[in-house]
């Protein structure tokens, strides 16, 4: 798991009402467990000064101890979980959690008492938000948001990504609805074909006019793409990758013009196939002096049980505004939405909701009226 882009989260509750610690987490759609920084964290890259900030349960007043595992064993020993090329542990903690206008009360999550990889000291982290199913779930811990369904605190249950492709500008995180103006409609919805992670069924995958899945065997041939908040590029299966990689090998930024778009072929909601071009110019990167460009790639092979599988990662979600639906709260009725972003539109934050500090990554974080698509 990597992300440029990080919101904050309200941890506990002090004594005058506020959160206990103010997190700044990756909202995470590729994982479900809630992880947060706390005063357990005692070495690199932690630090003494910023320990003493961090969530302490003993400071908050809607902190419980965690019970739930009594009976499956795990009850006071610590969580161990691997993210990509870092590792998080720490015990099973229940507090209040306070995100955009929203109060989620006796929510499960895990107390970070190290963290290990590069990954957790590259970019301003204190936990994670992850949003996928409960499949996906630690032992089956209630997810964060299946905790929202069930205390019916969104009028529509779903939550969608503006990632600005600009990093100086505010980003956004809408709870309940989207915001007609930072996209350009209509939203196209597509039905997730295993509430895991949210992937949905890819039909084909093209180059211009040549299919790169087309003489894959049935056993290798990629069937799902998922849409991952928590990874930074697109991913490709191993061979596949290869492929992609031949077809738009890095060369000098003025020459990847050309280079053909990359169509995934998706089956939509009402069944019908659509076909979603993916640019060079989003499938593309410059390097730190815009001379050469690469193409945002790595391989990747989700585990046999859930792919084989292609991930969209915020690369693609920056040109693409994403809903993520879950309906009536029901994993079957989950849905994708994808729109092309309206890119330089800036998000409009509500004064009322949005903390001062949630800067320079996700600043707004809000509940907004449902627009049709």
């Amino acid at each position: 798991m990597t992300s440029e882009y990080t919101g904050l989260l309200g941890v506990g509750t002090a004594h005058n009402g506020k959160p206990q610690f103010q997190a700044r987490v990756v909202f995470d759609t590729g994982s479900t467990n809630l992880w947060v920084a706390s005063v357990l964290c005692k070495h690199y890259p932690c630090t003494t000064d910023a320990t003493k900030r961090f969530y302490d349960p003993h400071k908050s007043i809607s902190q419980e101890p965690f019970h739930g595992g009594d009976e499956r064993g795990f009850a006071g020993r610590d969580l161990d979980i691997m993210f990509g090329t870092g590792e998080l542990k720490g015990p099973l903690h229940v507090d209040t959690y306070r995100v955009g206008p929203m109060v989620v009360k006796k929510q499960p999550f895990a107390m970070i008492r190290e963290m290990n990889g590069e990954v957790f000291s590259s970019f301003p982290f204190e936990g994670i938000l992850g949003l996928g199913f409960r499949s996906l779930s630690f032992d089956g811990i209630d997810p964060f948001f299946d905790r929202v369904i069930e205390q019916k605190l969104l009028v529509n249950n779903e939550f969608a990504f503006y990632l600005n492709a600009d990093a100086t500008q505010p980003s956004a995180l809408l709870w309940g609805g989207v915001d007609k103006e930072l996209f350009e409609p209509p939203i196209r919805m597509f039905p997730v074909t295993q509430a895991h992670y949210w992937a949905l069924e890819l039909v084909d995958l093209r180059h211009g006019n040549q299919s790169l899945l087309s003489k894959s065997s049935p056993a290798h041939r990629a069937k799902r793409l998922i849409v991952d908040s928590g990874t930074t590029y697109f991913t490709a299966p191993s061979g596949l990758y290869d492929k992609i990689m031949s077809r738009i090998p890095e060369a000098p930024c003025d020459s990847v013009e050309k280079y053909e778009p990359l169509v995934y072929v998706l089956r939509s909601a009402g069944g019908a196939l659509y076909e979603l071009p993916v640019t060079q110019k989003t499938y593309m990167i410059g390097n730190t002096f815009g001379l050469n460009c690469r193409p945002a790639f790595m391989q990747l092979n989700v585990n046999r049980k859930y792919g084989p599988a292609l991930i969209l990662g915020e690369v693609f979600m920056r040109h693409f505004f994403t809903v993520f639906s879950r309906g009536s709260g029901k994993p079957e009725e989950a849905k994708v939405g994808i729109a092309r972003a309206r890119i330089g539109a800036r998000p409009q934050v509500d004064a009322n909701v949005q903390s001062p500090s949630m800067q320079p990554h996700i600043d707004d974080s809000r509940v907004v009226r449902r627009e049709k698509p």
